[in-house]
């Protein structure tokens, strides 16, 4: 038991404080490799709808774009995509930049955010990101954050961690200030990487309170977070090992109860449980149905890239035990 952590939750429990305020800066992302919890692409029709908007020109292999809100298009995107800065204004007049990320959909392109307002806060590097690309920062339960240097984002929430010490968190729909204060509430550690068992990384585990309020990206906490008491459940996480990777959802996983006071551990990962159906057409056919595989807590996992790379296995004869098949799935 971590009783370092334990005596700064007494000590954030009883505390309390003056608001401390950042001012954020825009920055423009053009190699995008931030881990989402629920990424969001929006169809473009006649305009892209930041700001007082932005008109585009669309056909099947091109899209022009007003960047800087004078209704004349000035960029073009094709083939597979690309990226655009946009500079407008907004409905009181202030100036603003916002950039997107384009691609081609199934009917028409989309676009996605594709740049984060970011500042110190208390010390620590914090960076929001518009994560339903309206044009608005401070969506609880929406948006989303960075809170250190990593790249993987948790929903926007209403406490975060900073440096070890919980502080409720408020930020301006712009998402150009936010504002602190200790958190007094009750709290507890929540630790999902000692016990996690797998022979790759754990690159992002994002879990969120049922009620959606609070939501923390745990991946780096190698000895815990303290986050507020309540129920928590699994939004979205990732696994590494070399070149593979897989994606983690709740699954069958129960909801997670963080107790205060307490240090609360996820024993998850290994060894997985494969479900599936079975289907014997004939006496030399049986067809295997594209399998589900579940972890130590019930925790799904899914999406295996490179595709194939799925767990072995084994098909036995069930009275002699022989091996009579072997093999990987792949996701259709």
């Amino acid at each position: 038991m971590n009783y370092a952590l334990l005596t700064g939750l007494c000590l954030m429990i009883s505390g309390g404080g003056e608001a401390e305020t950042s001012n954020l800066k825009f920055k423009q992302v053009k190699k995008w490799q931030i881990n989402l919890p629920n990424e969001s692409w929006t169809n473009i029709e006649d305009s892209i709808a930041i700001g007082n908007g932005f008109v585009v020109n669309s056909t099947e292999f091109k899209l022009e774009i007003d960047t800087n809100a004078d209704e004349r298009p000035d960029t073009d995107i094709k083939g597979s995509g690309g990226d655009a800065l946009l500079r407008g204004k907004r409905e009181d007049g202030s100036k603003f930049s916002y950039a997107i990320r384009v691609r081609p959909g199934g009917n028409g392109w989309q676009y996605a955010c594709a740049g984060l307002m970011s500042a110190k806060v208390n010390g620590v590097n914090v960076s929001l990101i518009d994560q339903n690309n309206n044009g608005i920062w401070n969506e609880i339960g929406t948006d989303a954050i960075i809170v250190g240097k990593g790249n993987s984002a948790s929903y926007l929430s209403e406490v975060v961690n900073l440096d070890g010490e919980l502080f409720t968190f408020n930020a301006s729909g712009n998402g150009d200030v936010v504002s602190v204060t200790p958190y007094e509430g009750e709290s507890g550690v929540f630790n999902v990487v000692d016990s996690y068992n797998s022979q790759g990384k754990l690159t992002s585990a994002v879990f969120t309170s049922t009620d959606s309020k609070f939501s923390f990206e745990l991946s780096e906490a190698k000895k815990g977070m303290v986050v507020p008491a309540g129920e928590y459940e699994l939004t979205r996480a990732s696994v590494k090992k070399g070149t593979e990777n897989v994606t983690v959802r709740q699954g069958s996983m129960k909801t997670i109860s963080i107790e205060s006071g307490k240090v609360n551990e996820l024993a998850w990962g290994g060894p997985l449980r494969l479900d599936f159906k079975t289907n014997r057409t004939d006496a030399e056919t049986i067809t295997v149905q594209v399998p589900r595989f579940y972890g130590n807590a019930e925790e799904e996992y899914y999406n295996f890239m490179p595709g194939g790379k799925s767990p072995k296995i084994i098909a036995t004869d069930k009275e002699s035990g022989k091996e009579v098949w072997s093999g990987k799935f792949c996701e259709s």
